[in-house]
């Protein structure tokens, strides 16, 4: 008896005619076949999924097993596997290779199989295909950028850069290779190189914004802040929520000054990614910067508890030391030898500290005003406008409201004021350091005259750390916590022990509050005649010297 052969179920097509230019466009063909059965979906959504195309061009070649839409369905096969890879699903993307596979084995098939192998991390398997493709197809540009990323990822840096340079040369509006040459030149430490690389992208395409997000990191590592700034707000113009740039952007604007700026785009962060370790401890540094210490002191208790560094550890005892320091102790007995080290050389400093100060007769009165404006240790800069004169700021901070935007302000006005502060609250260095912080802040708004009360401030440490001044010591010291504020005023500090000078080199009379610091550095390092011309130069050199030993 013989058993009847089983039929092979013919699928009913239907063909679709498509507008010949649309057709081109997506890779279909002009007529192109549907199943019966999915062309309701086709009607009620408008569109063609390719699920659809693919069960359609797989019917009709299963009927003709024609060469024309063989290639049309070996092209939508490895675009499924292109859709299961950047969904990290590889074993959906090798189903759809080995489909691919078993109707042509071209360059494209070496190509994925080379992905989904450097997916593994299996990069000598992922560079053979790879190579393999690109021998095959000699003009693949998108074939030797996934080998440029392949050598790259094992840290072939300059056979990564010859890949890339080929992609780019085969297609000269794929820039993705330039930008990747620039990555390599970063990873290799040649940062002017990979500046020149994202430079020439952003003229190529204006439009190109991890181009300027690169270029803004590389003018960073660079310390050329201001290029920095442009980059970053150009890369935020193009895409206003990419993290990594404004995180980097707060970072720069710190470097030049605008603390309020930086301190917006931190909080806006943190609100948006509240368990984020990096952004709390950046912007808890950042209030402290501004004065802010109860709150910078909550941030970073909230980033301990999210991590484990050691660097965490230490920022959250440094900031507590400014509002509790029983607490500050306490903590700092969790951290390593290299952060102990570094604080216990504060705490000695701390211990050491006798709380006599000199006040000189002529700013006795100034400091007797101050006294009058604090609540307990606490300068209260409402008060204290009270008894100052002068300017819109001024009235802004009699109604009790401190502005908070940054300004460029570099002057002399009000220093005097600063220091009577100092001197108010010379009982104890932590809560001058606060109360100076706060005064600059209110009156000025200004990261280079914050920077300057900074400096003024370790001017008195030093002094009364060492019985006297020694501008290299002091240089040594006061140059990093000056970056924090303003790199360029803390670079010019940093080369004053360069310069060659003399009395009669002095600028008695400076307009500017950064250049009246940098005078006042030269002076205190020299034997100033007594009779030097009045003036605040004078007065400051006067105040400083009276505290030597």
């Amino acid at each position: 008896m013989k058993v009847p052969r089983r039929s092979k179920i013919i699928k009913a097509i239907v063909y679709l005619p498509l507008d010949p230019e649309k057709a081109k466009k997506s890779n279909l063909p002009v007529k192109l076949p549907v199943l019966v059965d999915d062309f309701p979906t086709i009607v009620d959504t408008n569109q063609i999924p390719i699920d659809v195309v693919i069960r359609g061009l797989e019917a009709q070649y299963e009927i003709s097993k024609d060469p024309y839409h063989e290639s049309y369905l070996v092209y939508f096969y490895y675009e499924k596997v292109k859709m299961a890879l950047n969904n990290d699903d590889l074993k959906d993307a090798e189903e759809w290779l080995e489909k691919a596979g078993r109707l042509i084995k071209d360059y494209r098939y070496d190509f994925f199989r080379g992905l989904i192998a450097a997916k593994l991390k299996d990069y000598e398997a992922a560079e053979i295909l790879i190579r393999s493709s690109v021998a095959k197809n000699q003009n693949f540009a998108l074939g030797y950028y996934e080998l440029g990323n392949i050598l790259m990822a094992k840290k072939e840096f300059e056979d990564a850069i010859m890949q890339y340079q080929r992609a780019f040369e085969l297609e000269k509006t794929f820039l993705l290779p330039l930008l990747r040459i620039g990555d390599c030149y970063m990873e290799m430490g040649e940062i002017r190189q990979a500046c020149d690389f994202y430079q020439v992208i952003t003229q190529l395409d204006s439009e190109f914004s991890q181009a300027y997000s690169r270029l803004g990191v590389a003018c960073n590592i660079l310390q050329r802040f201001e290029h920095a700034e442009k980059a970053f707000r150009k890369a935020l113009n193009l895409t206003p929520n990419d993290s990594a740039a404004i995180f980097n952007l707060s970072y720069t604007l710190s470097k030049v000054g605008k603390h309020f700026e930086a301190l917006n785009l931190l909080k806006k962060l943190v609100d948006k990614e509240p368990e984020n370790p990096s952004f709390l401890n950046e912007y808890a540094l950042t209030l402290r910067r501004l004065g802010f210490y109860e709150e910078a002191k909550e941030i970073i208790d909230k980033t301990k508890q999210l991590s484990d560094e050691q660097s965490v550890l230490f920022n959250q005892v440094l900031l507590t030391f400014f509002v509790d320091k029983d607490e500050a102790l306490s903590l700092s007995k969790n951290l390593s030898q290299d952060y102990r080290t570094r604080i216990d050389d504060l705490i000695s400093f701390l211990r050491q500290w006798d709380g006599s100060i000199v006040v000189p007769d002529f700013m006795k009165e100034k400091v007797k005003t101050v006294r009058s404006s604090m609540i307990g240790s606490q300068i209260d800069v409402q008060r204290l406008a009270h008894f100052i004169r002068d300017g819109e700021r001024i009235e802004i901070l009699r109604q009790g409201l401190i502005p908070s935007q940054d300004t460029s302000t570099d002057t002399i006005r009000w220093l005097e004021i600063l220091v009577a502060v100092m001197l108010a609250t010379a009982r104890d260095p932590i809560e001058i350091e606060k109360n100076v912080t706060k005064t600059a802040v209110a009156l000025y708004g200004s990261g280079i005259m914050l920077a300057v009360a900074i400096g003024l401030t370790r001017v008195l440490f030093h002094i009364k750390s060492n019985g006297h001044f020694d501008l290299p010591t002091f240089l040594q010291e006061v140059v990093p916590d000056l970056q924090e504020y303003h790199w360029e005023f803390a670079k010019r500090v940093s080369r004053i022990e360069e310069e060659s000078f003399s009395f009669e080199d002095l600028d008695l009379n400076p307009e500017k509050g950064s250049d009246l610091f940098i005078e006042l550095l030269k002076a205190l390092s020299m034997e100033v005649p007594k009779e030097i011309e009045d003036g605040l130069l004078k007065d400051l050199y006067t105040i400083f010297r009276m505290q030597w030993r």
